[in-house]
């Protein structure tokens, strides 16, 4: 009864740090092949994007958007800014999810929670606010 109802343990603050490296992988994973594109000299510009901005617009927000998710990919990685790259996964998987891209309605679930809960442990985000203290 104390493991469905009771509070939860403090190793389950760990939990977030798997989130964290779950959604930083698939950021990186998504962002692969488009840096690939932008390193041969052509920006491969996603459908969503050219659909939402317009074709003309397309390969600079393709390289801006690819930025981003490396950007806080890496964040995630590192506990750094957890909750300012978790804002820029709501907004991206918000907007992916009503595209109907399915799989991201869980991306935006588990960025909301690290938008709410932060990094607590194994981040530097958790190191700086212990310095504070």
């Amino acid at each position: 009864m104390v493991f469905l109802f009771g509070k939860s343990k403090p190793w389950a603050d760990y939990a977030l740090v798997v989130l964290r490296l779950a959604i930083a992988g698939l950021w990186i994973n998504s962002a692969v092949g488009r840096w690939k594109s932008i390193a041969s000299g052509s920006t491969l510009s996603n459908g969503m994007v050219r659909a939402l901005f317009g074709a003309s617009m397309a390969p600079s927000l393709t390289l801006f958007f690819t930025v981003l998710e490396t950007l806080g990919a890496v964040a995630l990685i590192l506990g750094l800014l957890t909750r300012l790259a978790a804002t820029w996964g709501v907004i991206e998987f918000a907007i992916t999810s009503v595209m109907g891209v399915t799989k991201d309605y869980a991306l935006f679930a588990g960025a909301l929670v690290l938008l709410f809960y932060g990094s607590s442990r194994l981040s530097v985000d958790d190191l700086v606010a212990k310095m504070k203290t």
